[in-house]
């Protein structure tokens, strides 16, 4: 999997971010890095998205940065 750039919204804002997908067990992680924060998601359920470690963030707004991750 490819690494890639992409601009997320979060709380309104526009992040610029840089994605890195990997492969752990059946799970494929989305470490996302930006210059604020750094957060690692996966798809949990068919309809949601998780992160080990929020970073922050609520579940909501985990599961609008996974929609733009899939929207990519």
């Amino acid at each position: 999997m490819e690494d890639f750039e992409m601009t997320i919204a979060v709380n309104g804002q526009q992040i610029a971010a840089s994605v890195h997908p990997h492969v752990e067990g059946e799970s494929t992680y989305y470490d996302i890095v930006t210059d604020d924060f750094t957060i690692s998601i996966y798809k949990d359920t068919m309809y949601t998205w998780a992160a080990d470690v929020n970073a922050g963030f609520s579940n909501e707004e985990i599961q609008t940065i996974g929609q733009q991750l899939l929207d990519y």
